[in-house]
């Protein structure tokens, strides 16, 4: 029986490398079956790139395109690719050519092993910034302390799952998507397995991955898959009312033994504001849950498509 791949492939201002991506994805899968498709979803580059991908879907009924018309992020983007994908072997990568399409052949004889999710481990050090790195380590950190990763587990965007692991993903419908969390969620861990991949220098132009949206995403993790910073308010707030109450012990034996004055206005002033600053704090950890709640709720099943070419 003829296997069928799809490869997802979330798109974002990246109009040049795309003939070339296809080049390699096609020789690539060609060799491997005749029943094949290529899923670009163009995160609303408005920069030309999507007439890259139409101009790919023209030339190869294969490769199916996808517009969203507002930012949604690389996550979303590819959690709206698995939802649109057919084959029986499913793979995600970027769409800048630092993790080679030629691997691909490596990662299905490890789902044909049995394993349902294979992610690529990148070989040496990520060809990205050492800020962004060292962020990226700090991410990985966390997934591993909140969702209970292996720690011998690397994670990656080049990654390679069977048809029943992308359904049980996809099944999610949240608008904060981060996907280590849905795919931990999703595949038993001793289902998930790594092989080693090279990371190559990107083909053009530079990431678009910055250090701000980095941490947007890791604050979907941190707030929508824990409660740490609720947590954290509920421990702060407790030492702060331990902490004024032996204060405020400590000034009335003061008073009482030594007769002493009571602290002026200077240190009431102090301590209101420092009082102040955590209240503030702790609304704002507050509101950025309320916040998160609403836009679940407001989404009201409306799509970021703007167009498909399926």
């Amino acid at each position: 029986m003829t296997r069928s791949i799809s490869v997802v492939v979330p798109v974002y201002r990246s109009g040049p490398i795309l003939p070339v991506l296809y080049e390699r994805l096609s020789t690539v899968l060609s060799a491997l079956t005749d029943v094949w498709e290529v899923i670009l979803v163009d995160d609303a580059s408005n920069d030309g790139t999507f007439d890259s991908v139409l101009e790919l879907h023209r030339r190869d009924s294969r490769v199916k395109a996808i517009r969203f018309a507002r930012n949604m992020g690389q996550h979303y983007a590819t959690l709206h690719g698995l939802r649109r994908c057919m084959g029986e072997y499913v793979l995600t990568l970027d769409d800048d050519l630092q993790n080679p399409p030629e691997e691909i052949p490596r990662f299905l004889t490890r789902v044909d092993e049995g394993y349902d999710l294979v992610i690529g481990r990148i070989e040496g050090s990520k060809q990205h910034s050492l800020l962004r790195n060292l962020a990226s380590g700090a991410v990985q950190w966390l997934i591993a302390r909140i969702l209970g990763k292996p720690r011998s587990l690397a994670l990656s965007s080049y990654r390679c799952m069977s048809r029943r692991a992308a359904r049980s993903i996809s099944t999610y419908s949240g608008a904060q998507v981060y996907l280590p969390a849905l795919m931990l969620g999703a595949v038993p861990t001793d289902r998930i397995c790594n092989i080693d991949v090279p990371h190559h220098p990107r083909m053009d132009g530079h990431s678009q991955y910055t250090l701000r949206k980095l941490l947007k995403l890791s604050s979907y993790l941190v707030i929508n898959h824990s409660s740490i910073p609720l947590r954290f308010v509920t421990a702060w707030g407790t030492f702060l009312c331990v902490a004024s109450l032996v204060y405020a012990a400590y000034v009335v034996v003061d008073v009482l033994l030594n007769g002493s004055a009571v602290t002026g206005w200077p240190t009431l002033a102090v301590l209101v504001s420092f009082m102040s600053g955590n209240v503030l704090m702790c609304m704002g950890i507050l509101g950025e849950y309320i916040g998160r709640l609403v836009s679940e709720s407001a989404r009201s099943g409306q799509s970021p498509v703007f167009e498909e070419h399926l």
